[in-house]
């Protein structure tokens, strides 16, 4: 069996992921790696990070999912610091395409992945897509609590899957590479807040030029301290969704809209210095906000067109009402992930850009 190096000469990578030879570190939801196998053995071999390899909550622990030739292997979460799955076995030689993604979100846990073969075997990326949408935003976009219908339950990375969020469903009906930086109860001022009490811990923009932000550590490396290259990932089209832990601080608090405006501003010009050549959509839902916050990030919309670009637009998903049911916590189940899907492709043709 030999190993095999995870470059980006060897598979192809998908969202921010972290060469730590041989093996790739799996950071944000969504994020991953594929590639085309030929050979007689294929094991993958999983681990998490230290703290969440030691820590006993399993809600905090990576959770990931191989498919083989589009059909799912594995779709678990990573409890060990070494997990080994064979994925083929055969006595003749086996073509596979191979696809390995973190469902869970970075602040959270962090995975590596590894990858043996038989000595014979030819590994080779899988091919690229022309064009890539990168995602940012909070819980909805991780896809939190799709895989779990009860509204009453507790957070959990067990019951997060990127792969039915409407950003990966929007990509994948597009036919795009899919980008995603996303954090659950992450806000632009405040992250959500049950009092009304500023919640700074939760706060998206001064991390969008980090490698990745985690309470977790990549084998001892801290991955916050490390400035992300984002020409790695160049994006056709930035969607922002970010705005709705916000409204839970901004509604309660006099000034709070007005200054919500002014940082939405500032970070969608951060968008721009990092993704120069990418049209930005600021989104709005699918959990409803209140009618207030809505116009401010219009007008903070309005204020990039006339001073920056006119490369941006605003987009408004149907707001959820429960008809297509709920996942933990009251958030969006994967139909209303799947009708968000579908409304937005279809607002996103309209435009012309792809």
């Amino acid at each position: 069996m030999k190993n095999i190096s995870l470059t980006s000469d060897t598979v192809k990578h998908i969202g921010r992921v972290v060469y730590d030879d041989p093996a790739l570190w799996l950071t944000q939801s969504g994020s991953g790696f594929s590639f085309r196998f030929m050979g007689r053995k294929l094991d993958i071999i999983f681990g998490c990070d230290d703290d969440s390899y030691k820590e006993e909550l399993p809600r905090n622990k990576p959770r990931i999912a191989v498919r083989v030739n589009g059909r799912y292997r594995i779709k678990k979460k990573i409890s060990y610091d070494c997990e080994r799955y064979s994925i083929v076995s055969s006595d003749h030689e086996t073509d596979a395409d191979v696809e390995i993604i973190k469902l869970s979100e970075a602040a959270f846990s962090l995975a590596y992945a590894k990858v043996e073969t038989d000595d014979d075997a030819v590994v080779i990326p899988a091919p690229a897509r022309p064009e890539r949408i990168g995602f940012i935003g909070d819980s909805i976009t991780c896809g939190y609590g799709v895989d779990d219908s009860n509204t009453e339950s507790d957070f959990s990375t067990e019951t997060q899957n990127a792969m039915k969020s409407y950003a990966w469903k929007t990509a994948e009906m597009l036919g795009t590479e899919c980008a995603m930086f996303s954090y659950s109860g992450y806000g632009i001022i405040s992250g959500w807040t049950a009092d009304g009490i500023r919640n700074t811990r939760e706060v998206l923009p001064p991390h969008y030029d980090k490698t990745c932000h985690s309470y977790k550590k990549a084998n001892g490396r801290d991955l916050d301290a490390e400035k992300w290259d984002h020409s790695l990932l160049p994006c056709d089209i930035i969607v922002v969704n970010l705005g709705t832990n916000d409204n839970s601080f901004c509604t309660v608090n006099d000034g709070a809209f007005d200054e919500f405006e002014a940082a939405y501003y500032d970070f969608l010009q951060t968008v721009h210095r990092c993704h120069p050549e990418a049209f930005i959509i600021a989104s709005i839902g699918i959990i409803p906000i209140s009618a207030e916050l809505t116009d401010h990030i219009s007008k903070a919309v309005e204020r990039f067109k006339k001073n920056d670009s006119q490369r941006i637009s605003e987009f408004r998903f149907t707001g959820q009402n429960g008809d297509l049911g709920f996942g933990s916590n009251w958030h969006p189940s994967e139909d209303t992930h799947e009708y968000a899907a579908e409304e937005f492709v279809e607002y996103i043709r309209s435009l012309g850009i792809l």
